[in-house]
């Protein structure tokens, strides 16, 4: 059934014309103030204020879909998963923004580049670089990241907890990146992400240069500190290698082709750890492991 309901979201994500959603939650953000203005709430320690943002949004809607999930033989639950599945993912949609950043960068148009990658691509908390050398690679290592979160991240938790592990991740994903919140929310992400974070970076190696990538994965295995966004990058880029030589990224300034082919390049390491993974939950679904 998890596999029926991510297969019919993913498509309507690439069949319908949905709008082009940015990485913050207006809803989470009306939720988050109506919070932080009470004086109570900034003098509760941090993790009851993550139990309050995070865990009890999260606790009452799993139980409105386990109550409503009786009724109709289930398949107004089905519908809801579908929709919930549809609205998280769809915040990791930069297809368009993506195509125009790589047609400014043909043009050598590097100034359009530049403004498309600061409002569209990279993270809000992300400042990109006016240095042209690093701004490609810049923009992939937060696209990378934001694939991550949005996307992996939530089919990930989804699988594994249903709703609640979904709402959970979003909740936590939102919170972290909530401009108001403790400086230490990015922590309970932190330990979300532990998990799936080297499970895709397998992936890419699988879909890529295993044999450059998997020195990588061993080394960010047992390591707990380095950021999500890191690991994720030194072991895509490893898994991009070609001849076993170590990759060298062009610059958009020297080589605009080449540069705007690199992230084309990205992409579909994207789509083949997309497909990779689907088949592993369809397989997954057809053993029995997953209902």
């Amino acid at each position: 059934m998890k596999f029926l309901i991510l297969f019919i979201a993913l498509m309507a994500q690439y069949q319908l014309p949905l709008p082009q959603r940015s990485t913050r939650s207006r809803s989470f953000a009306r939720w988050l103030s109506w919070w932080t203005p009470r004086q109570w709430f900034t003098r509760i320690p941090r993790h009851l204020r993550y139990v309050l943002i995070v865990v009890l949004p999260t606790t009452l809607v799993t139980l409105a879909f386990w109550y409503l999930d009786r009724y109709f033989w289930g398949l107004l639950t089905f519908v809801l998963e579908i929709l919930l599945l549809l609205y998280v993912l769809s915040h990791s949609g930069i297809e368009r923004h993506l195509k125009e950043y790589q047609e400014d960068i043909q043009r050598g148009d590097t100034q359009g580049a530049y403004h498309c990658a600061e409002q569209f691509l990279a993270l809000p908390e992300v400042s990109v670089s006016d240095d042209l050398t690093s701004m490609n690679e810049q923009v992939i290592h937060a696209l990378m990241h934001r694939w991550f979160e949005y996307f992996f991240l939530m089919v990930f938790w989804y699988m594994v907890a249903d709703v609640a592990g979904v709402l959970l991740a979003w909740f936590s994903v939102q919170y972290a990146r909530a401009s108001d919140c403790d400086d230490k929310a990015w922590r309970y992400l932190h330990w979300l992400e532990w998990g799936p974070v080297r499970l895709l970076g397998l992936t890419y190696g699988l879909a890529g240069n295993l044999m450059r990538a998997l020195p990588v994965w061993q080394r960010y295995l047992w390591n707990l500190r380095t950021p999500s966004a890191t690991v994720l990058f030194d072991i895509a880029a490893s898994s991009l290698c070609q001849n076993g030589e170590k990759r060298e990224w062009h610059s958009v300034e020297n080589d605009s082709e080449a540069a705007a082919g690199e992230l084309q390049e990205w992409q579909q390491l994207h789509l083949r750890s997309v497909s990779i993974w689907m088949i592993m939950i369809a397989a997954a679904t057809v053993g029995g492991w997953l209902l």
